[in-house]
């Protein structure tokens, strides 16, 4: 049985930088990519619920394989935990639990280094999203051309809409999926990149600690290590989202 493959964004980055991996794992016409809200001038506001419904209605063939990236993997578990009957896997790609740290996880990102990150974004969106590009880029081999290929595409393929882009902020760093994850039956993989600037690696060892039916793979490269060119990484993955494809 081939499942449907549908890709989710991360925040502040259009649809097409997945487009390596959707191409990796596209055989048949049957991968989609989702674009995360913020990217077109729009005037709505989205919570939770709205971005479930959101992505809801993107979903145009279940059951499938969702493939989420950092806040895209967040809405994915959350979507997957509350939507047996629709996913029939979930890959979650750099994403972490709690995207800032609390007092019950500590392996995330510091709450100052959030804030200031959040405060960027209110002072000067454009260039913070720039930035975001290159902390994104940070770990990968190809570094340099990783980051230039965010930056083109969010300028080429972006209408930047902060105050969206600001909502989905607050949503990510509030974020606690924990008991979400808890509660999917369906398979389930998490990959993380070792030296991924926003997502620290010991988030992995704690998946593996307190998720134990589910499997977690660390990869060569950064926050977006699936468009690291040399490590395989992709390659990697795209097996790996594969056999939950086509298992029978």
């Amino acid at each position: 049985m081939s499942l449907p493959i549908v890709l989710i964004s991360g925040w502040g980055m259009p649809a097409t930088v997945m487009e390596p991996l959707a191409s990796a794992l596209d055989g048949d016409g049957r991968v989609s990519v989702v674009q995360l809200p913020g990217l077109v001038r729009e005037r709505r506001t989205f919570d939770w619920r709205q971005l479930l419904d959101y992505l809801d209605m993107h979903l145009l063939d279940t059951p499938a394989v969702l493939v989420g990236w950092s806040l895209g993997g967040t809405l994915a578990a959350i979507y997957a935990s509350q939507n047996p009957d629709k996913v029939a896997g979930l890959v979650t790609l750099a994403c972490n639990p709690c995207f800032v740290r609390n007092q019950d996880w500590s392996e995330a990102m510091l709450p100052q280094t959030f804030d200031s990150f959040y405060a960027g974004m209110q002072e000067d969106y454009t260039a913070t999203v720039d930035q975001f590009s290159l902390l994104c880029s940070m770990g990968n081999s190809n570094r340099k051309d990783v980051a230039k290929y965010l930056q083109n595409a969010v300028r080429r393929d972006a209408d930047l809409e902060p105050t969206i882009l600001l909502q989905l902020l607050q949503l990510l760093g509030a974020s606690d999926v924990r008991s979400q994850l808890a509660d999917i039956r369906c398979p389930v993989l998490h990959c993380f990149g070792r030296d991924d600037a926003l997502v620290p690696m010991d988030t992995g060892n704690r998946m593996e600690q307190d998720y134990p039916g589910h499997k977690v793979l660390m990869m060569a490269g950064g926050h977006c290590f699936f468009l690291d060119q040399s490590s395989g990484a992709i390659e990697q993955l795209a097996d790996q989202v594969n056999r939950l494809c086509n298992r029978s």
